[in-house]
């Protein structure tokens, strides 16, 4: 049985885990490498804002999409219409069991991983040591059919098509996946699915 994906994308209070806090997770969990099973998963918590960034809660839409009152230990499941509230507690505990063992994917994925690990605490990061960037992996096959190119005789891919930092939105639409547009971009799980979009087009091969 293969490693499970966990598809991932945080919203958060500020761009800095020892300041901010995350207010939404998404995750989309993938069993056995089988596109199928995908089962999205989406969790809001109540946060305390006193340090929070207010362009970090504009691009994520926090004070439009929010679900819960802030400075409470409150949290709910916002995957299912209407959402069912649970205590922080009960929303850390169903993360933890649903990244347990799984490979975290996403785009700048250990941005994810530092705010999941405030948000779940010490010993709850339970998922691989190693996530998965999609700007990264879309990049190197760019690069990777580049050499074979050259290897060809065909005219390469000049210096500036690969530039670092990354453009995950260029590389997106390189590997013929549309980035998410207004409404969609930053929130959690319109995250998690571009990212899951992305892979399953770098993996089979589009472009």
């Amino acid at each position: 049985m293969s490693i499970p994906i966990a598809f991932v994308d945080t919203e958060t209070t500020h761009l800095d885990a020892e300041i901010g806090e995350a207010w939404e997770v998404a995750v989309i969990l993938r069993e056995d490498n089988d596109p199928t099973t995908d089962t999205e998963y989406v969790w809001q918590f109540s946060v305390d804002l006193e340090t929070a960034d207010p362009e970090s809660l504009r691009i994520g839409g926090f004070h439009e999409r929010r679900q819960l009152a802030t400075g409470a230990a409150l949290a709910a499941f916002t995957g299912c219409v209407p959402a069912v509230l649970m205590s922080r507690d009960e929303a850390v505990e169903a993360i933890v069991n649903v990244l347990r063992g799984a490979i975290l994917v996403g785009s700048n994925p250990g941005f994810d991983d530092r705010f999941l690990r405030r948000l779940l605490g010490p010993g709850s990061a339970q998922w691989h040591y190693r996530p998965v960037d999609i700007a990264t992996l879309a990049a190197g096959r760019k690069l990777g059919l580049a050499s074979l190119a050259r290897l060809a005789g065909v005219e390469p891919l000049s210096s500036d098509e690969v530039r670092f930092p990354f453009s995950s939105r260029d590389l997106s639409r390189w590997t013929g996946v549309e980035p998410p547009g207004p409404g969609v971009a930053h929130t959690a799980l319109g995250d998690a699915r571009w990212a899951r979009d992305m892979f399953d087009a770098v993996r089979g091969g589009a472009a």
